[in-house]
């Protein structure tokens, strides 16, 4: 029955022997206890190296009773475990010295389960909370946390990182309790993988800290948004580098700017009375916003704003034309918004630009001026069109911190954070 036991916990220590096993009430919750003991007769002493025999027969080592811990193990079925271990002790009659037989269950002045620390470790790598993992494990909060910062060796540091060829470039908001609420990241634009996250996005800082690299100069491609300051990081640091603008986020640039016109023209509508039209232009936003290479124009249908008998069925192309008839301004600066988006998709940057060089001088200023500012990010927007790279796997990661940081009700240490974002992409291993 014992060997059973033993079994059921994955204890292999052939010197310690299950006494027996109940259920116990500890601070106010049923507890599986399994009581244990662990002795053997050792050969020579751990102190002075004498024989446990010594002259004459008599023994040198001699049993002292036993020393008694309890030992936290992970639940069974759903019920907290712990072993009350006794442990022998031995004293030499020749140097009088004494020790406690150790188990190899549990590290030297420990008493979690070495299979729970690992338990723990590897649910850290899981968009959970330490709390949840504390619960799981049967373990406090404080136990989860700390085993988590026993990790921070494992990080490597500045000098250590090693630069991809093509840098991806971002950030995310942390809430950490640091000066610059906003994290950067980093990542591979080849493999996808995780370089490194930095507490500051600041431009000051990101210098400082990417000039202890020693391969700046394997950097050939910078990938990221219209945010400026990361632009600077090409002359200061990678000289080698040429940027990449997302092509993401130029196609989102050009979607905002024609939506801000949307509902000014809506406005417009309403205040000289065409309320019937407005709401039309309204309500129908996404269609605007579809590739124009998508749009139905076979299919014969009614619609919701257009309903039928009242209005004869209409293609979908049919639909949008009617409501761009509401508004002149509406429909050149949908002409020009698909023009543009239609040359991203093609990767053809010389008509990109052509666009943006002769635009109609009847649209909207507003719209416009927005539009002409994309010409201050032509390297970029060039270069987005001439290589395949984007920023939509440091994207996906910033998808997998934000649920992280959902789940763990935010963060508050940057330690703890850059931690526990290397376990989820693999960054650190535990073996």
């Amino acid at each position: 029955m014992t060997n059973d036991i033993k079994d059921l916990l994955r204890i292999t220590e052939k010197d310690l022997t299950i006494l027996s096993s109940h259920q116990e009430m500890i601070n106010h919750t049923n507890t599986m206890v399994i009581e244990a003991r662990l002795t053997n007769s050792p050969d020579r002493c751990l102190n002075c190296g004498c024989s446990a025999i010594g002259e004459e027969k008599k023994r040198n080592i001699v049993k002292n009773g036993f020393k008694k811990s309890v030992l936290r193990f992970e639940p069974y079925q759903f019920l907290p475990t712990v072993m009350r271990l006794a442990k022998q002790r031995f004293a030499c009659r020749s140097c009088k010295s004494f020790w406690t037989l150790q188990t190899q269950l549990v590290d030297e002045f420990c008493f979690i389960a070495t299979h729970v620390k690992l338990k723990i470790l590897s649910l850290l790598k899981e968009k959970i909370s330490a709390t949840l993992i504390a619960k799981l494990c049967s373990v406090s909060v404080n136990t989860v946390l700390r085993l988590l910062r026993s990790l921070e060796d494992y990080i490597p540091g500045d000098e250590g990182i090693a630069l991809p060829k093509v840098l991806m470039v971002d950030e995310f908001k942390s809430h950490l309790s640091v000066e610059d609420k906003m994290t950067f990241i980093c990542a591979d634009g080849e493999s996808g993988k995780l370089v490194d996250i930095l507490p500051s996005k600041k431009l000051d800082y990101l210098v400082d800290h990417f000039k202890k690299s020693p391969d700046c100069e394997r950097v050939r491609f910078i990938v990221t948004d219209m945010n400026a300051a990361y632009f600077q990081l090409i002359p200061k640091v990678f000289k080698n580098a040429e940027l990449i603008i997302d092509r993401f986020h130029i196609i989102k640039r050009l979607n905002d700017a024609f939506n801000e016109f949307r509902v000014r023209e809506f406005k417009h509508l309403m205040t000289n009375g065409n309320k019937s039209a407005a709401r039309k232009i309204k309500s129908n936003w996404r269609r605007f916003l579809k590739n124009s290479q998508n749009i139905d124009i076979s299919t014969y249908k009614s619609w919701r704003s257009f309903p039928t008998p009242r209005f004869p069925l209409l293609t979908e192309q049919m639909m949008l034309d009617r409501l761009l008839s509401y508004s002149s301004a509406l429909r050149l600066a949908y002409d020009c918004f698909h023009s543009l988006t239609d040359a991203i998709r093609r990767k053809d940057d010389t008509e990109f630009f052509d666009i943006l060089q002769n635009l109609p001088l009847e649209l909207d200023e507003d719209f416009r001026h927005i539009l002409v500012h994309l010409m201050t990010y032509e390297t970029g927007i060039r270069n987005a069109m001439k290589y395949p790279y984007s920023n939509g796997k440091i994207e996906a990661k910033n998808t997998h911190i934000k649920t992280l940081k959902r789940n763990l009700y935010g963060f508050k240490s940057y330690t703890n954070t850059k931690i526990r974002i290397f376990l989820l992409n693999g960054l650190i291993e535990i073996k």
